[in-house]
């Protein structure tokens, strides 16, 4: 039996629970403001306020699992923490500057789903045939999030609005507005349109490169697949250093303008040396049994306070 419980939401005053309901909506109509609250909650002297407020209804003895994949909100530093799992090598340092013990820093990746994995031999193939794609035509996955947010039909009017030797599949999400516009634009490059949608995994190991904003979910998905990126956007705040980190490591571009993303995608849509090459740095830094290595560490330390409340008795 697992039980969730979220000092914020679920165990927290009314306040705090309409608060933090206004996060989806905020980044949707107003990244600015997302922006600006999170750099003013990220000093420590108004994190030190945040804490003593919310710090009783966090355990004292945890494992904080950081989400995000370079620089992350001071909040995921937790001192005390009996373990601290880092999703990259730059997350870990970030880790130890803010003093927590190297010996509870573990960099074990970000946990996703244990379906996403590169593609079996010919499966790519069949799971295009499966979708309604070309088999052997370069397929470029652009998509949003679960909410559909970004300039997507911009994005995929600049990517289908002329011939291209490559085909789309396009994720709205629950947009269901911009699921409706998609299908009504006037493409000359085939495309698919989907909606929100269970089967990512599957979806992405039809595909050879993922258009996309710098989401940490998203790039981590991508890497378990072995898929190289190019990201769109991103959220100001925690979402902004994982561009650098993208680029950095040679696993993907940045296109912030249509046209520019229309560029990285005709190079890359050769199927050359630079996409190659990035498809082996996304196989060599993906982490895709995180999820079963953090459910380990977890589960060890819940034996190690059992053992120990019962050695107390």
């Amino acid at each position: 039996m697992v039980t969730v419980a979220d000092p914020l939401i679920g165990q927290g005053p009314g306040i705090t629970r309409r608060l933090a309901a206004l996060y989806s909506p905020m980044i949707r109509r107003s990244r600015a403001a997302w922006g600006a609250l999170y750099h003013t909650s990220n000093t420590q002297a108004t994190f030190a306020a945040i804490r003593a407020i919310f710090g009783p209804g966090v355990r004292k003895a945890l494992m904080t699992v950081i989400t995000d994949l370079v620089d992350f909100h001071r909040g995921w530093t937790f001192s005390q923490a009996d373990l601290v799992i880092a999703p990259t090598e730059r997350a870990r340092r970030v880790a130890l500057r803010r003093r927590v013990p190297a010996d509870r820093v573990k960099l074990l990746g970000l946990p996703v789903d244990l379906r996403f994995r590169p593609p079996a031999p010919g499966e790519k193939q069949a799971l295009r045939r499966r979708f309604g794609l070309d088999q052997d035509r370069f397929t470029v996955l652009v998509m949003g999030g679960a909410a559909g947010v970004g300039h997507l039909a911009a994005q995929v009017r600049e990517l289908a609005q002329e011939p291209h030797p490559w085909q789309l599949a396009v994720v709205c999400g629950r947009n269901e507005k911009l699921r409706r516009r998609l299908y009504e634009l006037e493409v000359s490059t085939p495309m698919l349109v989907f909606g929100f949608v269970d089967y990512m995994p599957e979806l992405m190991r039809a595909c050879d490169l993922v258009v996309t904003k710098a989401g940490p979910g998203a790039i981590a998905e991508a890497l378990a697949t072995g898929l190289p990126l190019v990201i769109t956007g991103f959220l100001p705040g925690q979402e902004s250093p994982n561009v650098d980190f993208v680029v950095e490591s040679g696993i993907g571009a940045f296109a912030p303008k249509e046209s520019e993303l229309l560029d990285e995608v005709r190079v890359l849509a050769e199927g050359g040396p630079t996409w190659r090459e990035m498809s082996r740095k996304a196989d060599e830094l993906a982490h895709p049994y995180a999820s079963s290595d953090i459910a380990r560490e977890c589960l060890l330390l819940a034996a190690r306070y059992r053992a120990s409340a019962q050695a107390s008795r």
